[in-house]
């Protein structure tokens, strides 16, 4: 699909009917939309529970992937698409290819239930990870399908007991570096703002009545809100990757985010801090996200 990156496994067209087959569990799901291809319903939790479950297991070899109610279901080809660009950071002067293996190590900030990053940067690229989240329930989810698809080897979670904090305490201490660390923050000031945006999708989508103003808005209150949402955690982010001994500890730090509009604050606070910065965009169809990247490393270091 256009706009995908070009080593996603999700560029090439889905068929929903296809993919049905090869998982049965998506057949009740599915239906024949009004031009006639296939299509299964995006406001139904449940559909997209499956979706996820069926393209991790039918392209990754994912298995027992699950979610616990009230947790957000993350779209899989465009979370490819950030490990994929990650993997473009590290990619060696002079080669190229990415680095590949466990040799690799990156840190998932705020990993979640669905430990989808360390899922898809393992599978596709071999590497290992360090994945932090500060909610403990989620943890035991991600545990459990580490544990079934033998990946707890090469995935370490880690609790971080404070909301606050971001590396300091769980990550990049006592002299322990890593090639790369990304990240999904939080996206909305407050909960109440959450509610909003679900009303507005809701309203789009000309189901606002059916649906009410506080269903279906899936995600719980870590994965939604934090204090200044995605900038401010970001904000928090950089300002600890710029302490002494963690800036040489990361090559690459990273995070996406959800709104253009935070991209200049971001860039200008790392520029404040020092930092050189790349900048990527993920598109698919309408839908837009960034990913900024920052190193305090030269060229040589990298």
């Amino acid at each position: 699909r256009a706009g995908m990156h070009e080593r996603n496994r999700h560029r090439a067209y889905l068929d929903y009917w296809d993919l049905a087959e090869r998982q049965p569990s998506l057949k009740p799901f599915v239906f024949t939309n009004a031009w006639g291809g296939a299509s299964i319903d995006y406001t139904d939790e449940a559909a997209l529970r499956e979706l996820t479950r069926s393209l991790l297991e039918d392209f990754y070899g994912i298995v027992g992937w699950r979610m616990p109610d009230g947790h957000l279901c993350p779209p899989v080809p465009q979370r490819a698409d950030y490990i994929h660009v990650v993997a473009d950071l590290l990619v060696a002067p002079g080669e190229a290819r990415p680095l590949r293996g466990a040799g690799i190590c990156g840190i998932d900030v705020g990993t979640g239930a669905s430990c989808i990053y360390c899922l898809l940067g393992a599978r596709e690229y071999g590497w290992s990870f360090i994945g932090t989240d500060i909610d403990e329930a989620s943890l035991r989810n991600a545990r459990r399908i580490l544990k079934r698809n033998s990946l707890l080897e090469h995935i370490e979670l880690r609790h971080q007991p404070d909301a606050s904090r971001v590396f300091q305490g769980v990550a990049l201490e006592e002299g322990e570096a890593v090639a790369f660390c990304m990240c999904n923050p939080p996206f909305h000031e407050s909960l109440e703002h959450a509610r909003g945006a679900a009303d507005a999708k809701w309203r789009r989508l000309g189901r606002a009545s059916e649906q009410g103003s506080a269903l279906n808005y899936q995600g719980s209150t870590s994965e939604l809100c934090c204090e200044g949402g995605e900038v401010g955690f970001v904000r928090r982010m950089a300002e600890e990757s710029a302490e002494e001994g963690r800036r040489i500890a990361c090559v690459w730090f990273s995070s996406l985010l959800s709104r253009e509009s935070s991209l200049a604050p971001v860039q200008a606070l790392l520029e404040d801090l020092g930092a050189r910065t790349r900048c990527f965009e993920l598109r698919q169809g309408r839908m837009a996200k960034w990913v900024v990247a920052w190193t305090f490393l030269g060229p040589k270091a990298r």
